[in-house]
C-alpha cells in the first residue's frame, strides 16, 4: 500500500504527554491521513476531558493539506464501496503484515505516552489495534484505554475497554463477541455523527482522565 512508504519520512503528529487520545481505524482514503469533520468534533470533546489529542489519522503523519477534488478545501473521501472494500481488506490482513504496519505507525504515538493512551477505535480498527498491540513491546507503564464503537473483530486483552454498539450494527453483531455497555439508534455507518455517541464518549473520557489524575 503506498500510503505505507509516502509517510516514512515524515514526523509522527504525536506529542508527548501524561494522557494521550488517538483515533484508529481503517484508512481509506490513500492519499491524506487527515479526519474527518466528525471525527475531529468527537476529538476535540475528548481533548476538553484532559487528554492530548493526536491529529490525524492512520499513519499519524504529519502530511501537508489534504488534496481536495472540488477545491473547497474539504478532505477527499472515498466512495462507500471502495471505503468497505479497503476497510475489509485491512481487517482480514491484520493479523499478518499489515498488523505490523499499524504496530510501526503507533510506536511514536505509545512512545509519546507518559501513563495511558486512549485508542478510538471504529469498526476495523479494533481488529487492527489488537494485531499492533501483539506486536508492540508495551512498557509496563503505560495503561491502554480503549473506546469501541462498532467494532469488528477482537479488542485488545490488556486494554480497559468501553464498547459503543448501534442497534441496527449488523457488522459489529457478527464481528464482535464482547461485552457491550452502551446500545445506540443506528447502523454501521457514522458513529461520530451521533450526539449521544459523542456524549457518551466524552463522559468516558473524562472519568478515565480522572481516574489517572487520583492514581498515586
Amino acid at each position: 500500500m503506498s500510503w505505507l512508504t509516502r509517510s516514512e519520512a515524515t514526523d509522527s503528529l504525536a506529542t508527548p504527554a501524561p494522557l494521550v487520545a488517538v483515533w484508529l481505524s481503517g484508512q481509506v482514503v490513500h492519499s491524506h491521513s487527515h479526519l474527518s469533520a466528525s471525527q475531529t468534533r468527537l476529538l476535540a470533546q475528548v481533548a476538553s476531558a484532559g487528554w492530548a489529542v493526536v491529529p490525524g489519522g492512520l499513519p499519524y503523519d504529519a502530511a501537508g493539506p489534504c488534496p481536495t477534488a472540488d477545491g473547497t478545501g474539504t478532505c477527499a473521501e472515498a466512495t462507500l464501496p471502495v471505503a468497505s472494500a479497503r476497510s475489509l481488506a485491512q481487517y482480514l490482513t491484520a493479523p499478518y503484515g499489515f498488523g505490523t504496519q499499524v504496530a510501526r505507525f503507533l510506536r511514536p504515538v505509545v512512545d509519546a505516552t507518559g501513563e495511558r493512551l486512549l485508542v478510538v477505535v471504529g469498526s476495523a480498527g479494533a481488529q487492527m489495534l489488537t494485531a499492533a498491540c501483539e506486536r508492540l513491546a508495551w512498557p509496563e507503564r503505560l495503561g491502554l484505554d480503549v473506546v469501541a464503537l462498532g467494532p469488528v473483530g477482537r479488542l485488545p486483552s490488556r486494554a480497559r475497554t468501553f464498547v459503543v454498539q448501534a442497534r441496527r450494527d449488523r457488522i459489529s453483531r457478527l464481528g464482535y463477541r464482547g461485552t457491550v455497555d452502551v446500545v445506540v439508534p443506528g447502523a454501521h455507518m457514522g458513529y461520530p455523527d451521533r450526539p449521544e455517541v459523542r456524549r457518551v464518549v466524552s463522559e468516558v473520557a473524562a472519568r478515565w482522565a480522572a481516574d489517572a489524575r487520583v492514581r498515586p
